[in-house]
């Protein structure tokens, strides 16, 4: 946490929630920061996509969330898979790595792909069943 002046900054990681220099009064007379998330833009750039490629606009949210709690920079898999959907580069050897943690890139490229065949995603399956 950052103080200047009167203003309150608290300084997380790029995946986190942004704390907005935006202050209201606090009972102790203390300004307190009011944090302002991407997360909200982030399901509706997911919910739109879904929408324009005609598939459940709920279930691919929930198996972002599932597979990246909604981090546009989630790494899993020891390395392996990057991004809102958790691409697997082993798997698919076209993506890079910067192209799988653009959310806009991985949100079109997963939709494709979710489209064909939703059961790629471990998070689906644990979510919707085999």
């Amino acid at each position: 946490m950052v103080v200047v002046g009167l203003m309150t900054f608290v300084i997380v990681a790029e995946s986190e929630s942004v704390v907005a220099p935006t202050l209201t009064a606090s009972p102790s007379s203390t300004p307190t920061p009011q944090p302002v998330r991407p997360v909200p833009r982030l399901i509706q750039l997911i919910l739109d996509t879904a929408t324009k490629h005609g598939i459940d606009g709920e279930r691919f949210l929930e198996t972002a969330r599932c597979e990246s709690s909604l981090k546009p920079g989630a790494i899993g898999d020891h390395g392996t898979s990057y991004g809102l959907f958790q691409i697997h580069l082993p798997a698919h050897p076209s993506v890079s790595i910067e192209q799988a943690l653009d959310p806009y890139f991985a949100v079109e490229w997963s939709a494709k792909k979710f489209k064909a065949n939703p059961k790629i995603w471990s998070c689906y399956k644990k979510l919707y069943g085999r």
